[in-house]
């Protein structure tokens, strides 16, 4: 945040040291109503700089041209706090938008996503705003899009054109897909009370009556939500085709259930997930990490969790590497999951179609599982098995991360050795051997020396070719243990293994 000093003669806007190499950045696609500052981002040069780098440098030669009527609409803006964001979108987090439901308010999710992220240790967020005229199409691609022209790519599609990132959030497509007049919790009915005299300055809202207004009755004309199933079409057609290294964080969405009186997952939803478990795409939803349920706050609106869920996963992945799981670890936020959802509903999910679920423990939000829908792993690996049982421990998110790690450094690498002319130079299969034995030093891979952990030969392929097989044994979380006590005679053994 832009602070003044001196009468105004010195102006300081304090950011934190960049890192230029994070193991996981995060991109959020969502709505900023209000004004928009771009001399702000101007001033930001290291962002100038990577926003060219990704292949929008046209874009911010227009900015510079004319400041005045940037709209910063569908360009990838890379943030290093929530000061930066609130700086070049100052009423983001306050002014109306045009959508509204009765559960998640008029307010935009963008602005408390990226507060959310920072406040649990994210350290670079990718921004891209999207015109609330646009809907929920704003944030999908284009049939024209050509990735080769930047000038095409809209929503979701603006971030393949940056190689760093590996998570997305779409926090306010998570709002419109919230029926605008789905009903909360009922309120407690109470009686009404007795006709007295009473002075006017004494109050008698009780917050618990129900009362209706204009901006209620007005909820009728907004639209409907569109299908959960192409809100999935939309997204995996694109990520699974052009960057299977990036992971998608998404929220079930809401109806309401009228035999808990509640809000609660759409069973719509549930089914198509499980109905896709059995299809021949079912691998694609491996790039997808589902959440239930949504937070909420004494008095605010409802909110997405993804904010809290993607800045303690970027933190993670700096402080121990992408495979860690961030379960158990608690998150900072303001609210608490909504709706509250029983044991029995949190292991129903969780097994089945494999939902990661919030919880409240001794006061803190964290996280069951890092749990998918199917395993993180190549469809031909476990399409004809005779049960998927034992690719169980497979279905973890930290998995997927760390295989689109390797598949971004690994990217990178080829990059780095398109103008190396001699392919009997040892020293690139060095390197990545280097690079395997270190992920097997700090835990990523298991083995109990490093050949157990992975393989790496090089096969013959040309004069000009270079082609290395890299094969890996990823280390797997410890789902469940069994504990098993025998007494034979006066002697006692006990068993533990995994399951």
């Amino acid at each position: 945040m832009m602070q003044d000093l001196l009468a105004r003669r010195i102006q300081l806007t304090p950011r934190p040291q960049n890192d230029s190499a994070l193991p996981l950045e995060v991109a959020m696609l969502g709505h900023c109503p209000g004004r928009v500052r771009p001399e702000r981002l101007l001033a930001l040069k290291d962002a100038l700089a990577a926003i060219r780098q990704a292949g929008f440098g046209e874009v911010i030669d227009q900015i510079l041209t004319n400041p005045a009527i940037a709209t910063l609409y569908h360009l990838p803006l890379p943030l290093h706090s929530a000061s930066e964001f609130h700086d070049i979108f100052p009423d983001a987090a306050s002014a109306p938008a045009q959508y509204r439901s009765s559960l998640a308010g008029n307010l935009a999710w963008l602005a408390p996503c990226v507060e959310d992220f920072f406040a649990n240790g994210g350290h670079r967020l990718w921004v891209v705003v999207i015109p609330e005229e646009e809907s929920q199409q704003g944030f999908f691609a284009t049939e024209n899009t050509d990735l080769t022209d930047t000038s095409t790519l809209r929503g979701i599609a603006t971030l393949l054109a940056v190689p760093s990132v590996g998570s997305i959030c779409l926090p306010d497509l998570e709002r419109l897909q919230i029926p605008a007049r789905l009903p909360d919790i009922p309120r407690v009915r109470l009686d009404n009370p007795e006709p007295a005299f009473l002075p006017c300055s004494q109050s008698l809202d009780d917050d618990h009556r129900e009362r209706r207004n204009t901006s209620e009755m007005a909820l009728d004309d907004l639209p409907e939500p569109i299908e959960f199933q192409r809100v999935l079409r939309e997204v995996l057609h694109w990520l699974t085709r052009y960057r299977p290294d990036i992971q998608c964080l998404l929220t079930l969405p809401l109806a309401y259930a009228s035999e808990i009186d509640s809000p609660d997952a759409d069973p719509e939803a549930l089914e198509l997930l499980t109905n896709m478990q059995l299809s021949d795409a079912a691998h694609h939803l491996r790039q997808v990490q589902f959440f239930y349920p949504y937070l909420r706050g004494q008095g605010r609106a409802l909110l997405s969790p993804v904010g809290i869920v993607s800045g303690k996963q970027a933190a993670t992945a700096r402080s121990a590497g992408p495979w860690r799981s961030i379960a158990g670890q608690p998150m900072v936020s303001k609210n608490l999951p909504y709706p509250r959802i029983k044991r029995a509903g949190v292991v129903s999910l969780r097994e089945r179609p494999g939902i990661s679920i919030l919880e409240l423990r001794n006061n803190r939000i964290e996280l069951d599982d890092e749990r998918l829908c199917v395993p993180a792993l190549p469809a031909d690996d476990y399409r004809h098995a005779a049960s998927l049982d034992r690719f169980d421990g497979y279905r973890s998110a930290e998995l997927m991360r760390l295989m689109g790690y390797l598949r971004r450094q690994l990217r990178q690498f080829g990059e780095q050795l398109v103008f190396n002319s001699d392919v009997n130079d040892p020293r690139p299969k060095l390197l990545i051997e280097h690079f395997l034995r270190q992920l097997w030093q700090r835990g990523a891979l298991r083995g109990e020396r490093s050949e157990h952990a992975f393989s790496l030969r090089q096969i013959p392929a040309g004069e000009s070719t270079l082609l290395l097989e890299i094969e890996i044994a990823p280390a797997l979380p410890i789902d469940r243990i069994r504990l098993t006590f025998t007494n034979s005679g006066t002697d006692w053994q006990t068993e533990v293994r995994s399951v």
